[in-house]
């Protein structure tokens, strides 16, 4: 008999996004939610026999009422198909957590694992193996009993890092949470099927073993993420896992050079990715630039691209300064004590020979240009 699964994790809801502005917030949490109910439909209009969720789905154990409040009532709208959970490392069980809410108890369809067990669902047997403690180090497939010979549907639901696919000990991700598991040992143990959650990346770890990443991306430079995890199953056979896009807001990494760049030549270019969808923009800028383009042209062009994305940040760390000496002091009609102050910064460019003293005086030149800028003198300096 065909098992259909929707598998998910890692919702991560309330996550509060310390870098983004509040309006790139507002639109994260509207966009974690609508996410969760296109979940929800894509469950009912694929008709599976179970949704999974492999923990993290809050981001913390005790998020804020209202939130508890939204997520049940979008539970309560998408109520055909029972959704199976397991607390992660960020939601872990415990009185008062969020897994003890009323709102959520009370939901008949939503089922919440916090015991290490064997469920029998008729159509197959889950083992949930939740986070009791985000220190803990015991492999997790040490817990599961040797299934080989059993006529019946295997299915592990873990919240933990494969070690069968990276060492835990090299990677970044959350280094105080190790929860390690090895699916090749699962595999070998005969179990059929096993849904991860902690990485927020699509990743297929062996070929009956899937982190179907996060629901909504988290952040920039994730990849593969946005997605729930549509598992086709039938006893004796591998999986087929096939992508469905969950995901609502579009985030990108943008880096280009802005030698012979106008003002209105990288508002165009904005526009460019704009339309070719993004909602989140990280921009790198490179190359190089007079002091002219740093202190009045990026500061302009910042101003103008920022309505057009729910969230901008702009880097431009990787600009090189080109300074024109002669050009400048043949051009300047300052006040002559602005004069003087320009003409102090500039000689000492034009004979110092070290670079960290350089740097210093460059950027001084840029704060002063700035101050001219603002107070309104910048049309002198053209």
């Amino acid at each position: 008999m065909m098992v259909k699964i929707l598998a998910t994790a890692d919702w991560q809801l309330d996550m509060r996004a310390h870098k983004l502005n509040k309006r790139a917030k507002d639109m994260l949490y509207d966009a974690r939610l609508r996410a969760l109910d296109c979940l929800l439909k894509l469950g009912r209009e694929h008709e599976v026999n179970a949704i999974l969720a492999a923990g993290d789905l809050f981001e913390v154990a005790n998020p804020r009422k209202s939130l508890i409040s939204d997520v049940a009532r979008i539970l309560h709208d998408n109520n055909t198909v029972d959704v199976h959970i397991i607390p992660g490392n960020h939601d872990l069980c415990g009185h008062g957590s969020v897994w003890s809410q009323p709102e959520l108890t009370s939901i008949s369809h939503l089922h919440i694992y916090d015991k290490y067990d064997e469920i029998d669902l008729g159509d197959f047997v889950l083992h949930p193996l939740p986070v009791h403690h985000k220190h803990e180090l015991e492999p997790y497939d040490g817990l599961l009993r040797d299934v080989n010979g059993d006529d019946r549907i295997h299915v592990v639901m873990a919240h933990a890092h494969d070690v069968s696919y990276m060492d835990f000990s090299t990677s970044s991700h959350e280094v105080e949470a190790k929860l390690p598991i090895d699916t090749s040992n699962v595999k070998q143990k005969g179990y059929d099927l096993c849904i991860l959650g902690h990485w927020h990346s699509w990743t297929e770890v062996q070929d009956n073993a899937l982190y179907p990443g996060t629901h909504e991306q988290t952040k920039f430079g994730e990849r593969d993420a946005g997605y729930v995890a549509l598992v086709e199953i039938e006893k004796g056979q591998l999986p087929s896992f096939t992508k469905l896009k969950t995901g609502q807001l579009i985030w990108k990494k943008e880096q280009f050079g802005v030698e012979g760049y106008t003002e209105d030549m990288l508002i165009a270019r904005v526009d460019a990715i704009r339309e070719d969808g993004c909602d989140f923009l990280h921009l790198t800028l490179t190359g190089e630039a007079d002091l002219m383009f740093l202190t009045d042209t990026i500061p302009r062009f910042d101003v103008a691209a920022q309505p057009r994305f729910g969230f901008l940040e702009i880097d431009v760390s990787g600009i090189q300064q080109t300074i024109d000496i002669a050009a400048m002091q043949e051009k300047s009609s300052l006040p002559p004590m602005l004069n003087s102050v320009q003409e102090d910064i500039l000689s000492e460019i034009a004979s110092t020979t070290d670079e960290s003293k350089l740097t210093h005086l460059q950027a001084e030149l840029v704060e002063f240009w700035r101050c001219l800028r603002d107070s309104g003198l910048m049309e002198e300096v053209n």
